[in-house]
């Protein structure tokens, strides 16, 4: 290191006797000019400055987060650009933009997460998968419309209210790790393996059962609400299943255990 007090400079060896990064990684990023040093001498040494160590940093920071050489050198033309600071608010600042890019790495991820939740828990839910499931994930792999790691639902203001909006909005959303959502998978796949069953027969009365109260507390017991959001999906599903992994010979069986099971409630009342 060369003693000078306002700004010291480090050759290579110092720098990697320091850090975990190898000569050959920063002759590299000096020829695509990602990271040049400071100072090169006529025996060919290069030497790095603080200003220099920062962005050393910065990259290798971000090449933990899986962004490429090439994203990296992008960030950080932007930012240099942007960038009209203090020599001793630099690395400050420079942190700052790290957190932001790592909580966008993390968003990211997160979107990536909630898409491949919830085709793992379609196919769950269908109990088969063919090649229409496999293009689907790669197409939605790309979106970008989430709230929270999440694609929001939206519910129609002119036919609900918002208070039912409210209750509407805390459905258990297929992606999330919801505990409601993996519960709901498994009285699916009990309530496909019990088909052969007839509606009326006990093993089909205490799935109906399951199912009341399973729905009735998605809604918060709110019966005409529940009506009112199954007959909107209803109507809306004509030619696109909105219920994902529920077919309609699983929802017909579902309504007939149902019928069969209200029908019995009211021959006890």
């Amino acid at each position: 290191m060369m003693d000078e007090e306002l700004n010291p400079i480090y050759s290579i060896g110092e720098i990697i006797n320091r850090v975990n990064v190898s000569r050959r990684t920063l002759h590299y990023y000096d020829q695509i000019e990602l990271l040049k040093p400071t100072k090169v001498k006529d025996s060919g040494y290069r030497y790095y400055d603080t200003k220099a160590l920062i962005k050393l940093q910065t990259i290798l920071a971000l090449k933990s987060m899986d962004y490429t050489l090439d994203q990296i050198k992008e960030l950080l033309d932007k930012s240099e650009k942007a960038a009209l600071i203090k020599p001793e608010d630099a690395w400050i600042h420079s942190l700052s933009e790290q957190i932001n890019f790592a909580s966008n790495k993390i968003d990211e991820l997160r979107r990536k997460q909630f898409i491949l939740r919830s085709m793992s828990q379609t196919i769950e839910m269908s109990g088969h998968y063919n090649e229409a499931h496999i293009f689907e994930l790669i197409k939605r792999l790309d979106r970008t419309d989430f709230t929270d790691g999440e694609i929001p639902a939206t519910f129609p203001q002119d036919i609900f209210t918002v208070d039912e909006i409210k209750i509407l909005e805390q459905l258990p959303l297929i992606g999330s790790d919801d505990s409601r959502i993996q519960w709901t998978i498994e009285l699916i796949k009990e309530t496909r393996k019990n088909m052969h069953a007839h509606p009326s027969s006990p093993i089909a009365q205490e799935l109906a059962k399951q199912w009341k109260h399973c729905i009735s507390s998605w809604f918060k017991g709110d019966v005409k609400l529940q009506e009112k959001y199954f007959n909107f999906i209803d109507s809306t599903n004509k030619n696109n299943q909105i219920i994902f992994g529920l077919d309609e010979k699983l929802i017909k069986y579902m309504d007939q255990t149902l019928y069969y099971l209200s029908q019995e409630e009211i021959d006890k009342s």
